[in-house]
């Protein structure tokens, strides 16, 4: 049954074969498509390039790709194959709209791509959640993406990119997306998700620095993402919960922001090493993406002297609202800069079209005694 399944989604999904029988591919917009497959879910966007810019087309989302392998949400290597193939059927579902969420409206908006793209390129992009399934059983990690890649380029006919993007690719991109909408590219940008998080800026003066293609012209970026320090991974490792459960000040006067924050294990490679890159930077703002995106100053008195619900993963709420603004702290970015709504698949788009790496050297996965999986 699994084998006649994935058949009838080569069928529907061989575009190259549709859009020759269509009468060639000319006319058809020139379209990316980036999967997010990262610690909590894999996501797919399409991104269409047209003559007002990029348009993004948001997909269904799937469970997180390195579950089997880590054993995370009651998922095995069992569940591999089913895994692999809802992912690859993704492109076949956002041609309708999908299913409606808690407001009655549809998850996703209809794309009929096949009408409408040129697939120039199609890419399973891992975050940190990966990077540890890679760390810790490399053998399940390279089965399965060995069978990603096999059954998403059958079903398109085209040969795929389907990998771990490096600490500093995924700082980068965070970086790309946040320059379609600014000035100059004196800024810099941290960015947290549940595994990791990260900080990239342009220093031309910094050591760690390495030369990408930024709107045509080379610039020299500092690019790093430090894993396990996302707010879920962080979370895992604080010893002690008591001082940074939600509504722990409501039965203690005393209770310090300090209680909490002492056990945090910031190592010193960022306090000193990074912060002194940032303070030899050209950098004149900073924004703040991903999970920082959700904070409020008032995070604290809510979840922490109060017990408001945070509406999500509550049990948590009270040591992210501690936790976010420490990591900043220590990396000398202001809590209060201004919040980016940037998605880093966009700038994985961008870096693609303008092959922004040519001159970076090449990847490193410190994370990986094997290397680079591809």
């Amino acid at each position: 049954m699994k084998q006649v399944v994935f058949i009838a989604l080569c069928l529907v999904l061989s575009a190259c074969s549709v859009t020759k029988e269509q009468g060639g591919t000319a006319s058809l917009a020139a379209c990316q498509v980036i999967y997010d497959a990262g610690s909590s879910g894999t996501r797919l966007s399409i991104y269409q390039q047209t003559s007002a810019g990029w348009v993004k087309h948001r997909g269904p989302r799937n469970s997180a790709l390195a579950d089997p392998v880590r054993g995370n949400r009651k998922k095995t290597m069992a569940d591999a194959e089913a895994l692999t193939d809802s992912i690859v059927a993704a492109l076949a579902d956002i041609r309708g709209d999908g299913p409606l969420n808690k407001n009655g409206d549809p998850k996703w908006l209809a794309f009929d791509w096949q009408s409408q793209c040129r697939f120039d390129s199609v890419a399973v992009y891992a975050t940190a959640g990966m990077r540890l399934a890679e760390k810790s059983n490399p053998a399940d990690s390279e089965y399965l993406w060995e069978m990603l890649n096999r059954k998403l380029s059958a079903a398109l006919g085209m040969a795929v990119t389907t990998r771990t993007l490096t600490g500093f690719e995924e700082g980068l991109f965070a970086w790309l997306a946040a320059r379609e909408t600014q000035q100059d590219e004196h800024f810099g940008i941290a960015e947290m998700g549940g595994a990791s998080a990260q900080i990239s800026f342009p220093c031309a003066e910094c050591e760690a620095a390495r030369q990408v293609k930024v709107q045509g012209s080379g610039l020299a970026m500092v690019s790093y993402s430090f894993l396990g320090m996302g707010q879920d991974e962080a979370w895992k490792r604080q010893p002690d919960h008591s001082q940074c459960k939600r509504g722990v000040g409501l039965n203690n006067s005393g209770w310090l922001v300090a209680d909490c924050s002492d056990d945090i294990d910031i190592p010193d490679l960022i306090g000193r090493q990074v912060r002194g890159y940032v303070e030899q930077a050209d950098v004149h703002r900073w924004l703040l993406a991903g999970a920082f995106g959700y904070s409020r100053s008032t995070d604290i008195d809510d979840f922490c002297r109060g017990n408001l619900d945070s509406g999500y993963r509550p049990k948590t709420s009270c040591f992210r609202a501690v936790y976010q603004p420490y990591f900043l702290n220590s990396l000398g970015v202001p809590m209060g800069s201004q919040l980016s709504g940037a998605d880093w698949t966009l700038g994985a788009a961008i870096c693609t079209v303008n092959d922004c790496l040519a001159k970076a050297g090449p990847p490193e996965c410190q994370w990986s005694a094997y290397g680079c999986m591809e």
